[in-house]
């Protein structure tokens, strides 16, 4: 079958944050040794991608040549993961928004040990008073299980789903994935001091960053987007 006119895309990736991004994520892998990585850089206010890096990548002009299946997978929308302590902005934006503290509020962190279901939790240091500021700058678990035993299960769980957690973002990309979520229902006793923290829960690199966005940008969740334009298919001989 005789090949035809594809259509003309203009994408969102800057070409100069693509090369800055793509070497920072190989010096990082470098030092870290780790297996693989993703970098994503978004505007928080128009949801364009101006870059996206995955390594292990591989040089689509030598496609015969790809080592293994794996390399072909976009990290950034396709993989998820525990997001760890970067979930905890999520944390308290459903604690302020709900009016049930405020920035200043001091929050005895109890040294850095909480009990809940009989499980102890600890954080990564001693903390006492702290702020809420405080509590997300120095990254406490004790402080961000507090504010999240306020908000409580159902509406922290609604927040989630608010953020983009669960669903895929729509981008323009093949593979994207909806990360992993689960209902209240189906939590332990101990689930929500986990998930405070960014645990018992998978998002995508993307998802985050999104997620991260609102914050930035003052409260609105921007779908991203990697297609600026799309020009229309030419007939043959046109």
């Amino acid at each position: 079958r005789p090949p035809e006119p594809g259509q003309s895309v203009v994408l969102t990736i800057d070409e100069t944050i693509q090369y800055i991004a793509e070497r920072e994520l190989g010096a990082v892998l470098e030092q870290s040794r780790a297996l693989a990585g993703t970098v994503i850089v978004l505007d928080p206010f128009t949801g364009e991608v101006l870059a996206m890096a995955s390594s292990p990548t591989f040089n689509p002009n030598r496609y015969s040549e790809v080592p293994r299946a794996d390399v072909l997978r976009n990290r950034a929308i396709a993989d998820s993961y525990e997001p760890g302590s970067t979930f905890k902005i999520v944390t308290l934006a459903a604690a302020l928004e709900e009016d049930l503290t405020d920035p200043e509020e001091l929050i005895d962190c109890q040294m850095g040990s909480i009990v809940i279901a009989g499980h102890t939790i600890r954080d990564h240091k001693p903390f006492g008073l702290l702020s809420v500021s405080q509590i997300l700058q120095y990254s406490s678990d004790v402080g961000a299980i507090k504010l999240a035993m306020r908000v409580g299960n159902q509406r922290f769980y609604r927040y989630w789903r608010t953020f983009g957690f669960g669903s895929p973002t729509g981008i323009e990309l093949p593979g994207e994935a909806a990360g992993l979520t689960k209902p209240p229902e189906r939590w332990s006793k101990i689930s929500i001091g986990a998930m405070a923290m960014g645990q018992e829960v998978g998002v995508t690199p993307l998802q985050l960053a999104v997620a991260a966005s609102v914050v930035a940008n003052g409260g609105w969740w921007v779908p991203p987007h990697i297609l600026r334009e799309k020009a229309p298919s030419v007939p043959p001989g046109e």
